[in-house]
């Protein structure tokens, strides 16, 4: 697995959270405590972004978010823009 994996596994466990955060959080630390290879990968992943492996989870959630929200003020209406081929 490489960072894409782990990022699929968040993606996953929050989506079945119902995009709960806390519901999510808790999902994910049962998840690490019990299948190591996932554990070893989030901490590699958590090495390499800088995340503390405490918090890793749901910063990447807030970065997202933070992320998400930017493109929407730029792009307000991005419905709008749908079959628009950017030149």
């Amino acid at each position: 697995m490489k960072e894409r994996d782990i990022v699929e596994i968040f993606e996953d466990i929050f989506s079945e959270s119902d995009y709960n955060l806390k519901i999510a959080e808790e999902d994910f630390r049962d998840l690490i405590k019990t299948d190591i290879k996932v554990k070893t990968i989030y901490e590699d992943w958590c090495d390499e972004m800088g995340y503390s492996l405490r918090k890793g989870f749901k910063s990447y959630f807030i970065n997202k978010n933070e992320s998400d929200n930017i493109w929407d003020t730029i792009f307000p209406n991005s419905e709008e823009l749908d079959g628009y081929e950017f030149h």
